[in-house]
């Protein structure tokens, strides 16, 4: 096996330390990233719950669902706590454990 030198030039080497600095800082001068919010829209929820559009309609209009929205509005909002709740419910566990 053979040893492999490379010579980099002490300008080239500064520059990568500059860098590797400033990034250093922008991440720690970023704010922590936020929590997701408990809100979905009704795309959020479709895809949450891997449900069609057509399927997703047709519970939040029979009312089977937990949704909200707004008085007066066409806005479906859902919240990802009540989605986990009614899930549970809507499909039991069949296995011993449950």
């Amino acid at each position: 096996m053979t040893d492999l030198i490379l010579a980099i030039p002490d300008q080239l080497l500064e520059q990568f330390a500059q860098q590797i600095a400033a990034q250093l800082r922008r991440q720690t001068d970023d704010p922590a990233p936020a929590a997701p919010s408990p809100w979905l829209t009704f795309e959020q929820a479709r895809e949450y719950l891997g449900f069609s559009r057509d399927t997703l309609y047709k519970l939040t209009a029979a009312k089977t669902i937990p949704v909200r929205k707004k008085h007066h509005g066409q806005v479906l909002r859902f919240r990802r706590d009540e989605l986990d709740q009614w899930m549970q419910t809507q499909y039991p566990r069949l296995d011993r454990l449950g």
